[in-house]
């Protein structure tokens, strides 16, 4: 039975089997958070070799060891096990998102099923983008901003205000739990105090359940979407490598990362090619959704 549990015969740790598909979700969560393979060993305690042997399906994975890695990724342990049956893949994927949410919104969710979006709260006119460095977040945020009237939040830049240091640094200290706690708190602070905004949101916050959930249901999003050769360029033109920094194969990590966000990046409200046409037509269709997706 795939995903049971398979206990040694000897007395030790628990292991499971599927390790093929164990291998793949655990790929997938990786490249979803934008890790490399030494920060997720740096930060799950977890030989870098004893996760190549997993992310390989040719490793055994013990239940602490998963927990941990899990913990590391900000998701679940159930979302890196073998599915439970599901048949339907859309049934699949609601019971993935709604194990990765804390109990307090799965009530949320359910409410909105019953057609009470009501209890939900409103949006207002704050507009969220999303997408992954090199988007162009920063850039048209500012401006779009500028047009409506209205503060622009970048909350990586008020992460950093409210730490007192480089996101770098929080990751290297404090690890990838404390920079999403910090992320949830200067978007509850954003939302509680602005009823208009523009907010760039992190690449990698549709990685957390619980934060992007919250961000879908508080502001209207709009994803920015990029050739992965555009994305490449504009972060290499603004200094930032942290993403790729020693990083051989780094087109390709970027191509994975982007194809493992797909789908979280398609919840949007709205989507907008920022590569299709020049900064400042991209922007004028920008202000375009803007006004039709808050009306």
């Amino acid at each position: 039975m795939a995903g049971a549990q398979v206990k040694s015969p000897k007395a030790g740790p628990t292991v499971f089997d599927g390790s093929l598909e164990i291998a793949e979700r655990i790929r997938a969560a990786r490249a979803r958070a934008g890790l490399t393979r030494k920060q997720l060993s740096s930060a799950s305690g977890a030989s870098e070799r004893y996760l190549a042997h997993l992310e390989a399906g040719t490793g055994n994975p013990s239940v602490e060891m998963l927990m941990s890695i899990a913990s590391t990724l900000g998701v679940a342990m159930a979302e890196l096990l073998p599915a439970g049956g599901e048949r339907d893949p859309s049934i699949t994927q609601a019971a993935r998102l709604l194990r990765r949410l804390p109990p307090d919104r799965v009530r949320d969710i359910l409410i909105r099923l019953e057609e009470k979006p009501e209890a939900l709260g409103g949006k207002g006119r704050r507009i969220a983008l999303v997408g992954l460095r090199g988007a162009g977040k920063s850039s048209l945020g500012v401006e779009l901003a500028k047009r409506l009237k209205v503060p622009f939040f970048e909350i990586s830049k008020e992460v950093e205000k409210r730490y007192g240091g480089g996101i770098g640094v929080l990751l290297e200290i404090n690890g990838p739990a404390a920079l999403r706690r910090y992320e949830a708190e200067v978007l509850d602070e954003i939302c509680d105090r602005n009823l208009d905004a523009v907010i760039a949101a992190p690449g990698a916050v549709v990685s957390d359940g619980k934060i992007f959930e919250h961000l879908l249901q508080t502001t209207w999003t709009v994803w920015l979407r990029a050739r992965p050769e555009d994305h490449m360029a504009r972060v290499v033109k603004q200094g930032d490598l942290r993403p790729i920094a020693g990083n051989r194969t780094a087109m390709d990590d970027l191509k994975n990362i982007l194809a493992s966000r797909e789908a979280e990046y398609g919840r949007c409200d709205a989507q907008l090619d920022t590569s299709a046409q020049d900064f400042n037509k991209t922007l004028d269709l920008l202000e375009d959704l803007a006004d039709k997706t808050t009306k």
